[in-house]
């Protein structure tokens, strides 16, 4: 019995730091902005293929980001 719990007690002392972050979004007031559109141009500029491969992977970080929150995104 006393390792049955001493076991819920170490999941719940590692669920605690995620549902504190949870909690500390959940509490955030909402903003006005919040459900408006937003348009974001990425560039390589100067920088030649350090550059290109920089606005690349920042493409598809905002690519993915938009799948996981069932965003729209239109090129």
């Amino acid at each position: 019995m006393k390792e049955m719990l001493n076991e819920e007690l170490k999941e719940a002392e590692e669920k605690l730091p995620i549902l504190e972050e949870e909690l500390k979004i959940l509490l955030l007031p909402k903003d006005k902005n919040d459900d408006k559109n937003v348009i974001v141009e990425i560039r390589a500029g100067a920088g030649g293929d350090e550059a290109a491969l920089f606005a690349a992977d920042l493409f598809r970080m905002y690519q993915d980001m938009q799948k996981e929150e069932n965003g729209k995104l239109k090129l």
